[in-house]
């Protein structure tokens, strides 16, 4: 053999251990990156976008591989069968989706079951103040909101509507304040009359905020008075104030309007 051959073997020799150097390093580097993430989990991901309370289906969602340690089974849907829904009703999403959205519980829901003459609405509530983790779909509440005061009138908390069944509870979202400052909000989904509704939507728009109050499973007993005003803690605490609604105005009279609450 030649020293040209001798050469050319020596740089097979040299290359085949490379190649197997690079082969271990990234062998080892994988297998590192597997120990480190651990299992892999299956999540279901968007290949199509879905309007709100369009249906979704096999042929929209794709099977892809996370790992588990980014994977919580309590969000993250693996099947869509792992929602139920009734053998009349079909899966469809809660609200617009984009493609490549992964798939997560509060992201689908079965089809409204509306019967002739209600609506479907949903509003916006401070999800601190106003679910607190308590409220779930199918729960019974009360909904609270309260109005500052308007000429002359007196600042009031109302309980807007009364055991009122939660139809759905969406996924948490962030808005900004009049303050500037950002707060979660989590939209409440409910089934109303058209007249309920029209109050439910008067309250949400003029309220300076609203409350869900959860009912007893076994029932919600005599609620009371619908409202709470400036002159009743006025009464409450045992002393008025010459702000308030019971003040005479510039005529020399008393004004006894309060602030209009939806209904």
């Amino acid at each position: 053999m030649n020293p040209r051959q001798r050469r050319g073997v020596l740089l097979m020799v040299v290359a085949a251990i490379g190649a197997v150097a690079v082969f271990a390093s990234v062998f080892t580097y994988l297998n590192g990156q597997r120990e480190r993430l651990g299992d892999f989990a299956t999540v279901l991901r968007l290949t199509e976008p879905v309007d709100a309370y369009q249906p979704i289906g096999e042929e929209t969602v794709e099977r892809v591989e996370v790992p588990s340690m980014y994977f919580d089974p309590e969000v993250f849907l693996s099947d869509l069968s792992e929602v139920e829904v009734p053998a009349d009703q079909q899966l469809v999403a809660a609200s617009h989706l984009e493609p490549g959205v992964y798939l997560q519980h509060g992201m689908v829901r079965p089809e409204p079951t509306l019967t002739t003459g209600e609506r479907e609405i949903a509003i916006m509530v401070n999800a601190e103040t106003g679910v607190a983790g308590k409220v779930r779909r199918g729960s019974f509440v009360d909904i609270y909101g309260t109005f500052p005061a308007v000429d002359h009138g007196e600042a009031c908390a109302v309980r807007v509507i009364t055991e009122v069944e939660v139809l759905d509870i969406g996924e948490l979202r962030t808005r900004e304040d009049e303050g500037g400052g950002v707060s979660g909000v989590v939209p409440v989904t409910f089934r109303l009359e058209p007249q309920t509704a029209l109050r439910l939507a008067y309250a949400e728009e003029f309220s300076t905020g609203l409350r869900l109050a959860l009912v007893s499973a076994d029932g919600g007993g005599t609620p009371g008075g619908a409202e709470f005003c400036g002159g009743d803690f006025a009464d409450l605490v045992g002393g008025g104030s010459t702000d308030d609604a019971s003040a005479p105005n510039e005529g020399g009279t008393a004004d006894q309007r309060r602030v209009p609450h939806g209904g």
